[in-house]
């Protein structure tokens, strides 16, 4: 089964590079990536992990980093955080249709908002790696898809229009990108997994002297090589 999981990052990697994505998850080779700001990250997904869940964060805030400090105060009077908190860091497997393939991730928080009668996922983004174009990333689109196929695992119950995704971008100051959803984008998403997935397992690699278009990339070398 476990051939048959996919991940945004799958479908981003191989839409950004096929090469990468041969490197990264059919030869494996996990080279390690100091290009990303995982301190912060890691450290505001916590937090507020914690402070949904109905904790107390002030003994957190007074041994955090005033980076953490700063991009918490952007964010703690921001409305979305007074809703509804359905389940903040859920994790999902889902499968595509009726095949054998799944999704799998992780949801940073799901929210309701009783006035418009809108479920959002929530994802929190800090640094400067937020998605340039939206609609060519897959994390939104699996995790609508996904969270929408797995609500009665929830106990749930809501139609696709009554479901939206928002990129949080928490910084001095709190950007937010929304995307909605609707039945026929479920349809549209399905086709387009289904479509990365057949070129997927039909992709064989061919190396070359091409010069890689990417600037940052651990697998740079690697192209020469392999």
């Amino acid at each position: 089964m476990n051939e048959n999981i996919y991940t945004h990052d799958h479908f981003n990697t191989w839409q950004t590079c096929k090469k990468r994505y041969y490197f990264k998850y059919i030869k494996k080779l996990n080279l390690p990536d100091f290009t990303g700001d995982y301190e912060l990250g890691k450290n505001m997904h916590a937090l507020l992990d914690y402070y949904l869940r109905g904790h107390k964060i002030n003994h957190l805030l007074q041994n955090a980093s005033e980076e953490v400090k700063n991009s918490w105060n952007s964010i703690k009077d921001h409305p979305l955080l007074a809703l509804k908190n359905i389940k903040t860091e859920w994790g999902f497997i889902s499968r595509i249709g009726d095949t054998e393939n799944w999704l799998i991730g992780r949801i940073d928080a799901i929210f309701y908002n009783s006035e418009t009668r809108k479920y959002i996922i929530a994802d929190w983004k800090t640094g400067k790696y937020i998605p340039k174009n939206v609609d060519s990333n897959f994390q939104h689109k699996i995790y609508l898809y996904a969270f929408y196929n797995c609500q009665k695992d929830m106990n749930l119950e809501f139609s696709q229009d009554e479901l939206e995704f928002q990129y949080i971008k928490i910084l001095d100051e709190i950007s937010v990108n929304t995307i909605k959803f609707c039945s026929e984008k479920e349809a549209e998403y399905e086709r387009i997994f289904l479509k990365l997935i057949k070129n997927i397992s039909e992709f064989e690699y061919e190396p070359n002297n091409e010069k890689c278009p990417l600037k940052e990339c651990v697998y740079r070398n690697s192209c020469f090589i392999l």
